[in-house]
């Protein structure tokens, strides 16, 4: 092991130089551009207008553009997660108003929303990847075992703030986040390199291509990571007084590559087909929290995914279509990290094996007479827990008995049923209304209604009444516990919430605004409890939380100059105890400025980040909480255009490299260094 050394802030002075030497470097960019022939068009990828306009796929079964759809539902581009900097999947949704990206156990990520962060967060977001589930059984966290899909590999993200399961079923609890993977509908070629001043480094290939006639096959492979980083992470023990530090290497690599081909027939027939494959492995992250670690608090992770999809669809004379598809997939983890509440501190690896399938038939039609579009969807699903075994060996290299964990064969079939209804009222009003029907094996039925009505004042403008009720199915691990930290609880409970918003939206093609107002009651929440002696947990039903807020989004454009901004106000607590999720910021604001030179081939941005105070560690987990610095963090950028194919990003991440530190859900205490001061170069080439 390295000698441990602390991470050196630079003075005053030497950040002063890194501000001059970076505004000439900027300038230095852009002065030629000022005087390139302005026939290279504006450099947003979307207008606002097409923005708003996009199919907002991920929130219903038919088609509905963001001012109709009946959901808080925000659509990601690769050219805004590109200007933002973004490296790894999640951080494209750290500018998403009432979103909060935090740093998880053996460096993964994983989001809360609308509040309620907390040691079980990887849970209750539902994750997709072209239309495919990928919650699993054995955590019901997909941004835990299956993290980082490269976005080189993605066309779109789409975020659904607010319960799914009236579309979605069990786990899209807190919201949905659908990945769109890379497609074009015509030929192209695109390639991208980046590479950093901290060693990170990405490389993405994209090519759309068309097979015959009706057909055409889309391409993606992509890959990023970076060197060990030799990270030192200091904090002083809040009970015993003693110092801790761990040296963290903050090492990953992920590689991700889909291959999608479609085509159509004769008669309205369409098929399609995919195969998905990803691969991250992470050394030395943050590990389980300082409570399970003793202070060694390091975590690895390794994962392997494939998956295949395939479909066919059928357009009908009389207006409508008919769909069948089915997807099969399956994930190797092996979560590793060290144990130090024991007589002897260990490494523990957890390995698992899990799978998932599904086959699900989908008509959509219309009632012309009642002004309604409706779908009716049925499908039956099955996952499975094929192993799950912990090897563990003590730090002076003993090798310790192979232990079965309890969710090691589990299985679980679900059979639903989906119907949503979109009935117009005049010109002005729209209902949007159904839900869904799931039959489990394991503990038994349930039903998710939703209910939206959309008023339209002028045809740029949208008020929304929304109520949507979601629930999340207890996990494998939740219901059968963990080997020597965990405790099972066979009689979990489903955990069900309901949310009420009002959405006020405007688009014009100069500015798209939202914003939200929103109150969530959350019943027979399943949370971590510490059992005697305070070293085991176990997951129960504690009662209820409830949350309230607001939160609105910004971006314009006007004369070269545009704006980008969020905010949000948020407040969850648990009801019984009246102790709040004290690591969730009551206050956060994202401010994006851009400006385009005299021609629009070179465009400066400039993004800052402002969260208010927040807790190390959630509240209640065994150890006090301490105050975290407020967050605060400043990015420049410059775009340049050198011609219709060659782009070029230039980022100073972190500017004024200063020492933030983001809340850790599984309690290291002292926070999570986020990233310091890099550069960051990017290459994009369309050929």
């Amino acid at each position: 092991m390295r000698k441990p050394r602390p991470i050196a802030v630079p003075p005053v002075r030497q950040a002063t130089a890194v501000v001059l030497a970076a505004a000439l470097g900027l300038h230095a960019a852009c002065v030629s551009a000022a005087q390139m022939p302005g026939e290279l068009g504006d450099l947003g990828e979307l207008s606002l207008e097409e923005l708003g306009n996009v199919d907002v796929s991920a929130a219903s079964l038919l088609s509905a553009g963001l001012l109709d759809t009946a959901a808080s539902v925000s659509a990601i581009t690769p050219r805004q997660w590109q200007r933002n900097g973004a490296r790894r999947m999640l951080d494209a949704l750290e500018t998403q108003p009432g979103v909060l990206v935090l740093p998880h156990t053996s460096g993964n990520q994983v989001l809360a929303i609308r509040g309620y962060a907390r040691s079980t967060s990887y849970t209750g977001v539902a994750t997709s990847w072209d239309g495919v589930p990928l919650n699993d059984l054995f955590r019901s966290g997909p941004q835990f075992n299956l993290p980082s899909i490269n976005l080189g590999a993605l066309s779109q993200m789409q975020l659904i703030e607010g319960p799914g399961s009236a579309l979605y079923g069990s786990d899209a609890f807190h919201g949905l986040l659908a990945l769109r993977g890379y497609e074009s509908d015509h030929n192209q070629r695109e390639l991208s390199a980046a590479g950093a001043s901290n060693g990170y480094y990405e490389a993405a290939l994209r090519q759309s291509a068309a097979i015959g006639p009706d057909a055409r096959l889309n391409v993606a492979l992509a890959a990023n990571g970076q060197p060990d980083q030799d990270r030192v992470a200091y904090a002083i023990h809040p009970v015993t007084g003693r110092p801790l530090q761990s040296e963290r290497e903050n090492n990953f690599q992920a590689q991700t590559a889909s291959f999608k081909l479609a085509g159509e027939g004769q008669g309205g027939l369409s098929w399609f087909g995919g195969l998905y494959l990803h691969h991250y492995d992470a050394d030395a992250f943050q590990g389980s929290g300082t409570r399970l670690t003793g202070g060694n608090d390091l975590g690895w992770l390794a994962t392997r995914f494939a998956m295949t999809q395939a479909g066919v669809r059928r357009e009908l004379e009389r207006g409508g279509s008919v769909e069948l598809k089915g997807y099969y997939w399956w994930v190797d983890n092996d979560l590793a990290s060290n144990l130090g509440t024991g007589a002897t501190p260990i490494h523990r690896d957890l390995w698992t094996r899990q799978y998932r399938t599904s086959l699900q038939a989908t008509w959509r039609d219309s009632m012309p007479a009642w002004h309604t579009a409706w779908a009716l969807s049925a499908g039956q699903e099955r996952l499975g827990v094929h192993s799950a075994r912990a090897e563990a060996v003590t730090l002076t290299g003993q090798t310790l008995p192979t232990t079965v964990n309890p969710a090691e064969g589990a299985g679980r079939g679900v059979r639903n049923l989906t119907l949503e209804l979109n009935s117009n009222w005049g010109q002005r009003w729209t209902a949007v209304y159904g839900g869904r029907y799931d039959d489990y094996s394991d503990f038994g039925r349930h039903a998710s209604p939703r209910l939206g009505l959309v008023y339209h004042p002028r045809p740029d403008a949208a008020l929304k009444f929304l109520y949507g009720q979601a629930f999340r199915a207890p996990s494998a691990v939740e219901m059968g516990g963990a080997a020597g930290s965990v405790l099972g609880n066979p009689g979990l409970k489903p955990e069900v919430i309901d949310s009420y918003e009002l959405v006020a939206q405007r688009q014009t093609a100069r500015y798209l605004a939202q914003v939200t107002l929103f109150r969530t009651l959350w019943h027979d929440g399943i949370s971590a409890v510490l059992v005697p002696p305070a070293t085991l947990t176990q997951y129960r039903n504690v009662g209820q939380n409830d949350a309230y807020g607001a939160s609105g989004s910004l971006q314009a454009q006007w004369q070269g100059w545009g704006l980008d901004a969020s905010a949000s106000y948020v407040r969850s607590r648990n009801a019984v105890t009246g102790m709040d999720y004290n690591i969730f910021p009551a206050t956060m604001v994202n401010i994006g400025i851009s400006h385009a030179l005299s021609d629009p081939a070179c465009l400066l941005t400039l993004n800052q980040r402002w969260q208010s105070r927040t807790d190390d560690i959630p509240a209640g987990d065994g150890l006090p909480p301490h105050p975290l610095p407020r967050y605060l963090r400043t990015d420049v950028g410059v775009e340049r255009h050198y011609s219709p194919r060659l782009t070029a990003y230039l980022q100073l991440r972190n500017l004024f490299n200063r020492d933030n530190r983001l809340p850790s859900p599984p309690s290291s205490v002292g926070g999570i260094p986020d990233e310091h001061f890099s550069l960051n170069l990017r290459l994009d080439y369309r050929y």
